[in-house]
């Protein structure tokens, strides 16, 4: 297959590939993060279908048309830098900052196009990599608060968090660069080469986007103050027990210091050790708020102030305890120990074990079985 063929054999891949992509992104009825992917992979496609009328020009000797139809498709840009945002802020994003965004891209844009001077084609390129690499620091910033506010609400973290982000920030880099080469050396084999490494990276983010479940601030509002105490007996009581009676005195993962409040405390206990919500793979903050009949935000400061830890960290510190019982008098298997403990993954229980004890599950297993005692002897 000669270098051209290769060329439409690819166009026809990435057109293909991105048409399908919007279809399966746009159709999806809630996350506004994931319909402006879907909208971004339509508009590819549309790019890719466009270049292929003025294919026969891009490699003439003169590079104008090929600069002419990456003026067009570089309005897209902003839409990377849009996505990320509302994956890592989810609810920040308006119609009026979006175009904030999109207004200088545009405006480079119709000069170039009008015009045809090189500036603003040069403008456009380095614009472009002052735009990827400032998105790219922004977000390295913000993924940790982001996964600060996660621990504060969820009790779980599959499938919410974004630590695949900054390999993807990583693939991105090398995608920008090879488009910057392809835009200042044109020639098919950069062409080729830009088209295969983006269609490769976008397989990869697709495949975690599609995974990633969307998270919905809590938008915490200066009047949300902590609410006076609930009377005694708020407490929902609707946890199920679980098969094997296992109980966490031992285990438990904080004392609460003297001067907390005596009476969310105790319920907070008794939430805990009598009715085990920790089991529910999916509690958070704001359910257990709900049970306690207190509010997320002062539940939230308890957490942080009074029992020195996060709400994700106490939950599965309880997990951790369980399944300690569990792997003490038992003979189940880690998978199914791990559900019963109140994890939603075999990785997110072998990491909690481990960061609690020092050793995986099995070596536990079997220092116990071996004649050990106690939860410290790994």
């Amino acid at each position: 297959m000669d270098e051209t063929n290769l060329l439409y054999l690819i166009y026809g891949m990435c057109i293909m590939f991105h048409l399908m992509m919007g279809w399966i992104f746009c159709v999806q009825k809630k996350g506004l993060a994931k319909k402006l992917i879907g909208l971004l992979m339509l508009l590819m496609a549309v790019q890719y279908s466009k270049d292929l009328v003025f294919i026969n020009h891009f490699y003439g000797t003169s590079p104008l048309a090929e600069h002419l139809a990456s003026s067009i498709d570089i309005v897209t840009v902003p839409l990377y830098a849009l996505i990320l945002f509302e994956f890592c802020r989810p609810g920040w994003l308006t119609a009026l900052r979006a175009a904030f965004f999109e207004i200088p891209f545009v405006l480079l844009s119709v000069l170039f196009m009008v015009t045809h001077a090189d500036v603003f084609f040069s403008a456009m390129m380095v614009f472009s990599v002052i735009y990827g690499v400032g998105c790219a620091i922004w977000t390295l910033y913000e993924l940790p608060r982001y996964h600060r506010y996660l621990k504060e609400e969820y009790s779980y973290d599959e499938d919410i968090n974004l630590h695949w982000m900054r390999g993807v920030m990583v693939l991105f880099f090398v995608i920008l660069s090879i488009w910057v080469v392809s835009n200042l050396f044109t020639s098919m084999a950069t062409d080729i080469g830009y088209m295969i490494s983006s269609l490769i990276g976008w397989s990869v983010v697709c495949y975690f986007i599609n995974k990633q479940e969307l998270v919905l601030r809590e938008v915490v509002s200066s009047r949300d103050m902590p609410c006076a105490e609930p009377e005694a007996g708020a407490i929902a009581t609707s946890a199920q027990p679980v098969d094997v009676n296992v109980t966490n005195a031992a285990s438990a993962p904080v004392a609460a210091p003297a001067d907390a409040p005596d009476s969310l405390c105790q319920r907070l206990v008794d939430c805990f050790e009598k009715d085990r919500v920790y089991l529910d793979p999916k509690l958070r903050l704001s359910e257990l708020a709900a049970r306690l009949g207190t509010n997320r935000t002062y539940l939230s400061q308890y957490f942080n102030k009074n029992c020195d830890q996060s709400f994700y960290s106490y939950v599965n510190n309880y997990r951790v305890g369980h399944s300690m019982q569990l792997l003490r008098d038992t003979d189940y298997t880690l998978e199914v120990i791990a559900s019963m403990s109140g994890f939603n993954s075999l990785s997110t229980f072998r990491r909690a074990f481990a960061q609690t004890n020092g050793c995986s599950p099995l070596q536990y297993r079997a220092e116990c079985r071996g004649g050990c005692e106690g939860a410290n002897m790994c």
